[in-house]
């Protein structure tokens, strides 16, 4: 394996599956990337992401300050929105945790239901959690403070590599942007972010946790929301395994986080 691998792109979220945000640089803690995940749609009271509202991906996201978003779509004028602490609680099933949230308004709730042609509120954490993942395979994650609404690690990164080679088997290629990472690598071969243990840098050190497995959403186009059955299709072909956590189908790492640096889009990192 090659010694280092050069960083590509960063992405940042601020909104739970809305569009990914490219960015330069971003900081990063053991609770991920800062601003990642800082809201979510709900539905019915429960978690959303573009699996159940794939509209969601033509929904533009910037984050302004810690506290503040802006929201675009080609459907609506935009929409700056302060996160706010002051709307009505509520507790919801987060993959399995209760986690305490809180309502951002009637505002912002009408602007995205419009967006994505379906009635949803949106929510931000009320505090930090830690979250349970009783797995063999997520004990270097199992535990850890999250400030956002991740859905299993604070990071994710896939590999140049491996999209080229998925690509060479499509009909039509997908770009990078289908897997949602935040943080995209070149210098490995296709998958070797299967076997990799650590990726670091003088402070910072990405720890491997297990594949990412994928679903649905990787076959949503990012910039529409419409949905096809490729890449999935073809990356089930080859890149399953028997008795995965999220139907097995595997396209990058889940990573944990030693220390605190800001990591910038050309740094090197080293192959541990």
């Amino acid at each position: 394996m090659p010694a280092h691998c050069t960083v590509t792109a960063l992405f940042n979220y601020p909104m739970k599956g809305c569009r990914a945000v490219p960015v330069e640089s971003a900081t990063i803690s053991p609770a991920g990337i800062e601003g990642d995940r800082q809201l979510m749609a709900l539905r019915g009271g429960k978690s959303a992401n573009q699996a159940r509202l794939p509209k969601l991906a033509t929904v533009v996201t910037k984050r302004i300050d810690a506290t503040t978003i802006a929201f675009s779509s080609h459907e609506r004028e935009p929409l700056t929105h302060a996160i706010t602490s002051a709307g009505a609680e509520t507790t919801v099933n987060y993959y399995g945790n209760q986690v305490p949230v809180v309502d951002q308004g009637d505002e912002l709730a009408e602007w995205i239901s419009s967006a994505v042609a379906a009635e949803v509120r949106v929510a931000a954490l009320k505090a930090s959690y830690r979250r349970s993942i009783p797995l063999d395979e997520f004990a270097p994650i199992d535990g850890i403070a999250h400030s956002g609404f991740v859905d299993v690690a604070p990071i994710l990164v896939t590999n140049e590599a491996s999209l080229a080679d998925l690509n060479a088997r499509l009909d039509t290629p997908v770009p990078m942007n289908r897997f949602r990472p935040n943080i995209v690598v070149e210098g490995l071969d296709a998958y070797a972010e299967d076997s990799l243990a650590t990726l670091h840098s003088p402070s910072l050190r990405l720890i491997r946790a297990t594949h990412c497995e994928r679903c649905v959403v990787t076959c949503t186009d990012q910039e529409t929301g419409e949905r096809a059955s490729e890449p999935l299709a073809t990356l089930k072909s080859y890149r399953h395994r028997q008795n995965g956590y999220a139907g097995g189908v595997m396209f990058g790492a889940y990573m944990g986080v030693e220390g605190t640096a800001t990591i910038h889009v050309g740094d090197r990192l080293t192959v541990g």
